[in-house]
C-alpha cells in the first residue's frame, strides 16, 4: 500500500523543495517583520512559487508572481508549502 494516493497533497517547507518542484503557500511561521518583508516580495499565503534552484548551501531561488526572488535558507524553512504528490503512471 503506497503512503500517498494519487492527487494527495502534502504540506513541507519550501527549503525542502527540489527544483523544478513547485506549490501553493500555506502558511508563514513568522513574526510581523518577517510577513512584512516576505509579502513586499510577493510570498504571501495563497501564492504559486516554485523552486528554480535550491543547492545545499545559500539561499533558495524562487519564483513566485512572475519574478525571480532569492529567500535565505532559514526562512525558506519557516515557509510552508501544499505540494501536489506526482500523479501515478
Amino acid at each position: 500500500m503506497k503512503s500517498e494516493e494519487p492527487g494527495c497533497q502534502r504540506v513541507i517547507p519550501l527549503s525542502d523543495l527540489s527544483p523544478g518542484e513547485s506549490g501553493v503557500v500555506e502558511t508563514i511561521c513568522g513574526g510581523r517583520g518577517m510577513l512584512a518583508r516576505l509579502s513586499s516580495l510577493g510570498v504571501t499565503v495563497g501564492a504559486e512559487i516554485s523552486v528554480i534552484q535550491n543547492a545545499p548551501i545559500g539561499p533558495v531561488l524562487v519564483s513566485v508572481r512572475g519574478v525571480r526572488v532569492a529567500i535565505g535558507r532559514g526562512m525558506a524553512g519557516r515557509i510552508l508549502v501544499r505540494v501536489r504528490a506526482p500523479d501515478a503512471l
